[in-house]
């Protein structure tokens, strides 16, 4: 991977001496801001004093020239600045979620790092890797298309944009649900020194450093920022539980293994960011990162739910689990080592009238891991040694040009290349009276996806109050697959295991149309309305064991027809900013994982059903005086299937079911002072915030048992800021509320997810 990386970063060095790039006003305007920076300053993320009442965030995720004040988009978007991603301790995606309605950002569960995050009731709830996301995570410009170590961290994040509802039109393929949109912080023209460590219980230590400034004048600017992370494991590990005689343990023994902390983290990300200044118009921004992470693997905690199925680690092998919260009594701990590198140029030319903008990306992933998905000291379902690769590249230009007097155009190109090599090896707990105690099973796929696509968007002014936006984007993509079929070993081990490799291949095309229709009445009063169309990519599932081809797929795209009202207002002098959209989601070819009858799969990808999806998004800000700011979002969600193709086994009508991992409320509580200590010569904080999701089912069946009950969680942060350095002292999850993410029945009864309470001091500087 390190020699492609330096290849890719070579590459891109050589033409940043054939790029063009703009340089923008250094000051700007009152709602809009230039999208790349003045002598390589960071884009200003606020465009006014928090004295003056709420203050404004510029955001680009209409992927315009310049950068626009969130207030004056007409799309439901939640903009978390550096500022607020500090004061709520956000260290992943994982833990921005809660910042805007009706988001999920949680990981899959079964595997680390992997996102199953949704947006409006539109995600995906499955760990198949050849299976695209619904919800697009962009960073600087690159689509994250594997989905392994997707869940990035925050540090040296200028913003990040939640994008709610399809972006079909600018974000295209699998934005379904919406896109996460991040930005890298862009290097000074002066020197400076960041350091940010923080410390707690677990022995957590958080560090990040950069240092920055002009290498060959202004014209050349350099940054590296560099993040180590570690911990020595959030959840006990024991040897509690009941034991009895029973087939496998006929003594009834007791489990004897190592006890502790299990769920380390170890994890270092370096990012050197490079921006070259040629002239005026000519610019390029070079981001390129690396990142090693390592931890336990899955953690899965046993639970036994009073009536239900008991499953085969207690009739076959005498244990009931008694341990409850976060601990667990785990045999046979897993590992996950992922190695992730990219490089990305962004070139901003100066044409003619207009602005081109080119991103060219590579990103290299290597996931290696052991997954003890049963979570009991004995081995029951554990994915053995698996390893996964891929290759990202992806180039995409866009032209911005005012056509004339209140006439904008967008106009882009876009192309990718994505291939997979995935070796999946499973070890089961072999059945009672069976010759061999284990069974061994293994299948082996390679993908490649060629994707391509041309979109143009037209904001055209109506009236000075009233404009209209209009777009589209065809999309042509083909996805090849050489597979073999999870095939049972006839040994004790991997190395009797038989495969047969097969191929196929798809190709899908779509239009996806955008209409915005937007008025202004009054200064800072916003209204609008829209209808979005999007897709999300078909997909094969070669976790399969049928040998015919028909349970590989694939499943074939996705479909959203979204319409949406929405009113964002700044009221009693910018006091008061109050935020409301309607939605209503018309959601076709649903792919859901299954077991079909008659083909002999253990999972099929099926298009298997419709839904409508209907929901309120409220986002409230007050700030009575300087010193105080209240903050709440509320997202109601009402999700309802209309229509199964295919049947659910179990279920007598699945029109009734539950859409997983969507709850139906979201409520998240935040209030904030701040109060000047003239003894000290600083400023005092103190944040708190919470955050609750009602009831939700995590599997597709809705089976009893795996169902997650509401919760809430209460996070605060204390601190004092003086000059150039602050302290604060944070707690997350104060009253060690228990929650997974998600839930599942196999060797045993699962919870994956979820974190303790934990707290820690947080020391930052300045030079």
């Amino acid at each position: 991977m390190k020699q492609k990386l330096l290849a890719g970063t070579a590459l891109m060095f050589f033409m940043a001496g054939h790029a063009e790039a703009q340089e923008q006003p250094a000051k700007p305007a009152a709602d809009t801001a230039s999208d790349q920076p003045a002598k390589g300053s960071a884009p200003t993320p606020t465009t006014d004093d928090a004295s003056t009442g709420v203050r404004d965030i510029i955001v680009f995720g209409q992927r315009r020239a310049v950068g626009e004040t969130a207030q004056r988009v007409p799309i439901a978007i939640t903009a978390v600045d550096q500022a607020e991603l500090k004061a709520t301790n956000s260290v992943s995606l994982a833990d921005i979620g809660s910042l805007a309605p009706g988001v999920q950002t949680t990981p899959v569960g079964t595997f680390p790092g992997f996102p199953n995050f949704s947006i409006r009731g539109i995600g995906v709830n499955s760990s198949i890797r050849s299976v695209d996301p619904a919800i697009n995570i962009i960073q600087d410009g690159m689509v994250l298309v594997y989905q392994a170590g997707a869940v990035v961290p925050t540090f040296d994040l200028d913003s990040v944009e939640i994008l709610r509802g399809p972006q079909g039109v600018l974000f295209g393929r699998n934005a379904t649900g919406g896109a996460i949109v991040l930005r890298t912080r862009a290097p000074k023209d002066q020197f400076q020194l960041l350091a940010d460590v923080s410390y707690g219980n677990f022995n957590a230590l958080d560090a990040n450093f950069s240092i920055e400034g002009p290498i060959a004048g202004e014209n050349v600017l350099g940054k590296i920022a560099v993040l180590y992370r570690s911990n020595t494991g959030t959840i006990r590990n024991t040897n509690q539980g009941n034991f009895v005689a029973a087939p496998f343990n006929p003594t009834g023994a007791p489990s004897a293994h190592p006890t502790g902390y299990v769920g380390d983290i170890d994890e270092l990300v370096i990012k050197p960011t490079f921006l070259f200044k040629f002239s005026d118009a000519h610019q390029l921004t070079l981001f390129t990162q690396y990142q090693r992470y390592n931890d336990d693997g899955t953690v899965t905690r046993n639970f036994q739910p009073a009536g239900l199925r008991i499953p085969q680690v207690t009739t076959d092998y005498g244990f009931t689990p008694t341990c409850e919260g976060y601990c667990t009594n785990l045999g046979d701990p897993g590992y996950l080592r992922l190695r992730a590198g990219h490089v990305i140029g962004e070139f901003v030319d100066e044409i003619g009238p207009g602005k081109l903008t080119t991103t060219l990306a590579y990103r290299h992933v290597s996931y290696d891991s052991t997954s003890n998905l049963a979570g009991t000291p004995y081995v029951g379902f554990v994915f053995r040694d698996n390893v996964e690769r891929n290759d990202e590249y992806s180039g995409e230009t866009r032209y911005n040009v005012t056509l004339a007097k209140g006439a904008e155009l967008t106009a882009g190109l876009f192309v990718l290349r994505s291939d997979v090599n995935v070796l999946e090896k499973r070890q089961t707990a072999g059945a009672v009276g069976a010759a061999q105690p284990n069974a061994f099973t293994q299948g082996q796929f390679a993908q490649r996806t060629d994707a391509f696509a041309g979109y143009l968007n037209l904001d055209l002014s109506i009236l000075d109050n009233l404009k209209l936006s209009v777009g589209g984007r065809y999309s042509n993509e083909k996805k090849s697959i050489t597979y073999a079929p999870l095939t049972r070993c006839t040994g004790q081990g991997f190395g009797t295991c038989a495969q047969t490799f097969l191929s196929t291949s798809r190709r899908w095309t779509n239009f996806s149309p955008r209409v915005v229709l937007n008025w202004t009445p009054w200064e800072r009063i916003l209204f609008y309305a829209s209808y979005t169309a999007g897709f999300r990519s078909g997909n094969y599932n070669p976790r399969t064991t049928d040998l015919s081809g028909v349970g590989v797929g694939p499943a074939s795209p996705e479909g959203v027809d979204a319409y949406e009202f929405g009113v964002k207002s700044d009221l009693f002098d910018r006091h008061v900013r109050a935020n409301v959209s309607i939605y209503q989601n018309e959601y076709s070819d649903i792919q859901q994982v299954l077991t079909a009858p008659g083909n002999g799969v253990v999972q099929s990808l099926l298009n298997a059903a419709s839904a409508r999806i209907r929901g309120v998004d409220g986002e409230l800000t007050v700030q009575p005086v300087r010193a105080l700011q209240f903050n709440a979002n509320v997202g109601y969600t009402d999700a309802k299937f209309l229509k199964f193709n295919v049947p659910v086994p179990g279920v007598a009508d699945p029109t009734r079911l539950k859409i997983a991992k969507v709850p139906k409320w979201t409520v998240y509580l935040a209030a904030t002072y701040t109060q000047p200590v003239e003894s000290l010569g600083g400023e005092i904080s103190f944040r708190v915030s919470y955050d609750w999701r009602s009831r939700f089912e995590t599997d597709l069946p809705n089976t009893p048992g795996l169902a997650q009950p509401a919760y809430g969680l209460t996070n605060a942060n204390l601190g004092f800021t003086k000059d150039n350095w602050s302290v604060s002292v944070f707690g997350r999850n104060l009253f060690n509320v228990y929650y997974t993410e998600t839930k599942a029945i196999n060797f045993a009864w699962g919870d994956l997810g979820g974190a303790p309470r934990t707290y820690g001091v947080r020391f930052t500087v300045k030079l």
